[in-house]
């Protein structure tokens, strides 16, 4: 056998090999030697169907403002006057009609509120008395203290038929330097209280306040 023979018997042998590779493959490709990972398919998304029961409503925050009275401290109060000495001012606009008293503790101080229905300003007077004397009957008024203070709220009306109003009664329980507040009701336009101070006369201050209308009188508490 020549080479030249040989040569074409390898050659042919060859091309018989690879023929037989492609068709054992049967047409199949190579799997990919690839180290990158597959792509991520995402489904699209659709909105969640509504349901039967509604979603709870949350709970109301406890920082949420609430409802709170007037404030009854004014930016622009007096300071303390002397307790010897008497405090007075003239009443405007219409006669008001007393409906409300209190009495409260505050630092520095204890607080006596009028209230009154009405559109104007009360006048008052205000001093140290050594008794108390009730206006009209002349009788004297029994005040537990060692110091009266005398209040006159002039400006003031009687109510008329079904019309409500504050009524004398009981005297009021004061918190700490105040005693008792005894209130006797209006007499020819002025309405009369006494007020019981513990350890003698203190110092005080009077003052309005509107919407709605009160005379505020305040006495100095040293102690709080």
């Amino acid at each position: 056998m020549t080479a030249s023979r040989t040569t074409r018997i390898v050659a042919a042998a060859s091309l018989a090999a690879l023929a037989l590779a492609a068709c054992g493959n049967d047409g199949e490709p190579t799997p990919s030697t690839s180290t990158n990972p597959p792509p991520v398919v995402t489904e699209p998304t659709t909105d969640a169907s509504p349901t039967d029961e509604p979603s709870a409503s949350p709970e109301p925050s406890s920082d949420a403002p609430t409802d709170t009275p007037a404030p009854e401290e004014p930016t622009d109060a007096p300071a303390f006057g002397p307790a010897g000495t008497a405090q007075s001012a003239e009443p405007s606009g219409d006669l008001l009609l007393p409906v409300g008293l209190r009495v409260g503790d505050h630092e520095g101080f204890d607080r006596v509120v009028v209230e009154l229905a009405g559109e104007g300003v009360p006048g008052w007077q205000v001093e140290y008395v050594e008794e108390a004397i009730e206006d009209g009957r002349g009788e004297r008024v029994d005040v537990d203290g060692e110091a009266i203070l005398a209040v006159s709220v002039s400006g003031t009306r009687y109510p008329d038929e079904g019309e409500e109003h504050y009524v004398p009664g009981e005297p009021l329980e004061g918190p700490d330097v105040i005693d008792e507040v005894h209130y006797l009701g209006t007499f020819e336009g002025l309405t009369q209280l006494f007020i019981g101070v513990d350890d003698g006369p203190a110092d005080y201050r009077v003052f309005t306040l509107a919407d709605p209308a009160r005379l505020v009188i305040d006495i100095a508490d040293p102690e709080d």
